[in-house]
């Protein structure tokens, strides 16, 4: 069986224990097959893949498919949508992230999940590292692992910076790009 085939059949088989297992009311376990932790992790220099924790939406419900002791967090491919996202990023990040989680969880999306993470930010009630990195790896619906064929984007956090400070523009360009300068989650775009 060829690696996509293999990956699509245990994705398919992870959305089938997610649908059985939500209407029985049983407790979701992490169902996805190894692939998808390997794919996730795949971004990473290889010495820091094997200790990475990895995440993955299952159902609307997120799982632990790995529990990590590394330096890095990645979010696996969500089963059944309609492209191939994978995200790591430093684990001083995860409150950050996982607080964006829970928004979306109370239905709150988009451009107000990030204000509210901003307010709690301000507010002292949210913490931001000095400085964090995060790597994403976008591709078409049932991505096996062809670099050729993927888009990655790189995040660096750095919270408070202004362009001043960076020395880059603050709208999207060809090169590195300041978003949200100057706020609690400024950080510099790197796409390519």
């Amino acid at each position: 069986m060829s690696r996509l085939a293999s990956l699509s059949t245990a994705r398919v088989g992870s959305a089938i224990a997610v649908i059985i297992g939500s209407a029985l009311g049983a407790e979701l376990r992490p169902v996805a097959a190894q692939e998808d932790i390997e794919l996730a992790v795949s971004m990473l220099r290889e010495e820091d893949r094997a200790g990475a924790t990895v995440h993955q939406n299952q159902g609307g419900e997120w799982v632990t498919l790995r529990e990590g002791t590394g330096t890095f967090v990645c979010l696996a491919d969500t089963p059944g949508d309609d492209s191939f996202r994978a995200t790591c990023y430093h684990k001083s990040l995860e409150p950050y992230m996982e607080r964006g989680r829970a928004l979306r969880a109370e239905g709150i999306d988009g451009r107000d999940n990030i204000g509210k993470r901003l307010e709690e930010i301000e507010a002292g009630q949210l913490e931001m590292p000095s400085y964090a990195t995060l790597i994403q790896i976008n591709g078409p619906v049932g991505w096996s692992g062809d670099p050729a064929t993927v888009r990655r984007r790189t995040v660096i956090y750095v919270p408070g910076a202004t362009a001043e400070d960076v020395g880059l523009p603050t709208t999207p360009s060809d090169g590195p790009w300041l978003m949200n300068a100057g706020t609690g989650n400024a950080h510099i775009m790197i796409s390519g």
